[in-house]
């Protein structure tokens, strides 16, 4: 009996988890606002963190199988320098076994990024491609991403015709 009651509060907190999840950094909450269809996850997304910080976040984090697909909001911190890229995928494919990843390309033309221009985001974003992740459109773009900007809603709505 006290098998089956574990049991059951094993899979209560199993199904808890969404199927389509956003991780990342402080760009992450926008996205998330603006998708009625993927939920961001307490301890898979920070403000100001790059692709080590949420490597570790992701090793800490249970595997999940039923998560389906991972929306990636990650690189501005690393100044779209890769610091990590294939061991980020790695700890994603142990985590979420399942999931197919989609990588949202970050903003620029602000703070650490101020000089930044595009073409040195595509080539930083192609990695991912590269490791088997779908580069989704519109990027974030140029400017302080920290608002709701109207971009925000067209990622929205890419991802939410992705998860029909």
């Amino acid at each position: 009996m006290k098998f089956i009651i574990c049991l059951l509060f094993c899979l209560v907190g199993y199904s808890q988890i969404p199927n389509n999840i956003i991780i990342g950094d402080s760009q992450t909450p926008y996205v998330d606002r603006n998708s009625k269809k993927v939920e961001r996850v307490v301890g898979l997304w920070k403000g100001g963190i790059d692709v080590p910080v949420l490597i570790k976040m992701v090793q800490r984090y249970k595997v999940s199988p039923n998560v389906q697909n991972v929306f990636l909001c990650i690189g501005t911190n690393d100044l779209y320098v890769d610091k990590g890229i294939d061991k980020l995928f790695k700890s994603i494919r142990i985590t979420f076994p399942n999931a197919k990843i989609y990588v949202i390309q970050g903003s620029w033309g602000w703070g650490g990024v101020t000089h930044t221009k595009y073409d040195k985001i595509k080539k930083y974003y192609k990695r991912y491609q590269e490791l088997g992740g779908t580069i989704i459109g519109p990027p974030i773009g140029k400017g302080d991403p920290h608002c709701d900007c109207p971009v925000y809603k067209k990622i929205g709505k890419v991802i939410d015709n992705i998860l029909l």
